[in-house]
């Protein structure tokens, strides 16, 4: 949180993660959650991605654990 609260400043060692979950609508309008779609991730390491201003790119369907993200779609990311 400190990144978000110093005006975007990340520290190395600072993680983003986005996880996108399916939801299921129950009666009364309310919902629950389903499974898991994918997780985006977002590394600062200076030193190792500093080609793409120190920040790495990950992105992960459902619950896998295999990196989905082609090398061109990481520096993608980055621009």
């Amino acid at each position: 949180m400190e990144g978000f609260l110093n005006g975007g400043k990340f520290a190395d060692g600072s993680i983003i993660a986005d996880e996108v979950l399916e939801t299921h609508q129950l009666k009364g309008g309310s919902s629950k959650e389903g499974p898991r779609r994918g997780v985006g991730v977002m590394v600062k390491d200076s030193q190792l991605y500093a080609s793409t201003g120190g920040w790495g790119f990950g992105a992960f369907d459902g619950d896998s654990q295999v990196q989905s993200l082609s090398t061109q779609e990481r520096n993608d990311c980055y621009q």
